[in-house]
């Protein structure tokens, strides 16, 4: 779920800061998400969302390439 989190952040030119910034959490918790440490949640998802942090994405397709490519 990190790997994707990081690649999306990093497809969309934001820094750790920006990403952090926009969705109101700290930058440990981004790195921390990145790195396998925490689980994203879906609060945070929806933050993403709600703030367009990867531009007009839908919630399905953050939450698809968030969540349920871990499962595939």
């Amino acid at each position: 779920m990190g790997d994707q989190l990081r690649l999306l952040r990093e497809y969309n030119g934001m820094t750790i800061s920006e990403l952090a910034e926009k969705i109101d959490v700290s930058n440990k918790m981004i790195s921390n998400y990145e790195n396998g440490y925490n689980r994203i949640t879906i609060e945070t998802i929806v933050k993403i969302y709600n703030n367009e942090a990867f531009g007009n994405m839908e919630l399905e397709e953050i939450f698809r390439i968030l969540v349920i490519n871990i499962f595939e």
